[in-house]
């Protein structure tokens, strides 16, 4: 994108993945990465989750480079609701071949 008034941004399509680990599913097209190039640089990330069984969870995974904090939201009657109550905390983006890898933790309280 550039140059804007506040400072430089760039927009990255998420057009899809996978996902693996305690929730398996993919990801859908149509969210994207909203970056701030000031310092420091920080991260919007929103897109959507379909498990397996069919649910759709909202993401947002925001902050700076390396400390971004993902929030979660899920029907309250569907499996993966546990998302909807937890803290979380993803690791910053590994880029490569085209592709972003991210990993989700979930903190104790």
């Amino acid at each position: 994108m550039g140059a804007t008034k506040n400072g430089g941004r760039n927009v990255i399509p998420i057009t899809g993945g996978n996902l693996s680990g305690k929730i398996t599913g993919r990801i859908l097209a149509g969210g994207a990465d909203y970056q701030s190039l000031a310092n420091p640089m920080t991260f919007d990330a929103r897109y959507l989750w379909q498990t397996e069984e069919g649910d759709v969870i909202i993401v947002r995974n925001a902050g700076p480079v390396a400390s971004l904090v993902p929030t979660f939201e899920v029907r309250v009657d569907s499996k993966p609701a546990w998302l909807n109550k937890g803290t979380y905390l993803s690791s910053s983006h590994a880029v490569g071949g085209g592709s972003v890898r991210l990993s989700f933790y979930e903190s104790s309280p």
